[in-house]
Parts: C-alpha cells; structure tokens; sequence
C-alpha cells in the first residue's frame, strides 16, 4: 500500500511526511503539488494507493476538485481520503462531506502529530 499526500506546500508535504515516518509509517509515500499532479499519480498507481492525504486551497486543481473527480471514477472512490487543510470552517467540512460522503477524515492544518496519526492508522495495512 502507498499513501498520496497531495499539497502545494512543499514545507506542508515534508512536515506532514516527517510526522508519518517518525510515528512509524512504512508505507511508501507518493508526492503531488497539486490536483492536476495528483491525478496523474492516482493514474499510474491506482491500485497500490491505500490512502490520499488531501489540501483544499491549490492552484490549477484544488482538492475539493479532485476529489469530486474521484468520486466519479469507481477504482478511485474506493480509496479514502483524509482532508488535510487550513480551510476548517464548518462550511468547508459540509462541503468536503458533501462531494464525498465516505470522506475518511478532515484535519485543520496546524494539527497536532497524535491527531493526523489518529486518523490516518485505520487505513495502514
């Protein structure tokens, strides 16, 4: 299994790598800077990605627009998802839920390492 952490920050994508293999995470990592880029990973690598660590605010394609597009594609709306952003309001949470009712979690950026770890160890294997 990989995980896909898709963000536009590099520094957000490193942090949020380091917590991962710090807390033990030995699954391969994949990369995307954004919606566009991640795309084309999920492409590649679909049937190996076990989990997409998500921004929301990204230029060409933001993640609430991939992830709509995921949903759509049956291979692609099996793999969870865990929102990983600064745009936390409750707004944001509906709508996130909305385009994707199996969203598997939603995190405001700053998170705290037990709390991304929380959420993203139901779905190592």
């Amino acid at each position: 299994m990989k995980i896909l952490v898709v963000d536009d920050s590099l520094l957000d994508r490193k942090l949020l790598i380091r917590v991962l293999m710090k807390s033990g995470v030995s699954q391969e990592i994949l990369q995307a800077e954004d919606g566009e880029g991640a795309m084309e990973v999920l492409a590649n690598n679909y049937a190996d990605i076990g989990l997409v660590l998500l921004d929301w605010q990204m230029p060409k394609v933001s993640g609430i627009e991939l992830m709509a597009g995921m949903v759509k594609i049956p291979e692609l709306s099996k793999i969870p998802v865990i929102m990983v952003t600064a745009s936390g309001s409750d707004d944001n949470k509906r709508a996130a839920y909305q385009v994707n009712p199996n969203l598997a979690g939603f995190l405001v950026k700053p998170y705290k390492p037990e709390e991304l770890m929380s959420a993203v160890k139901p779905f190592l294997r």
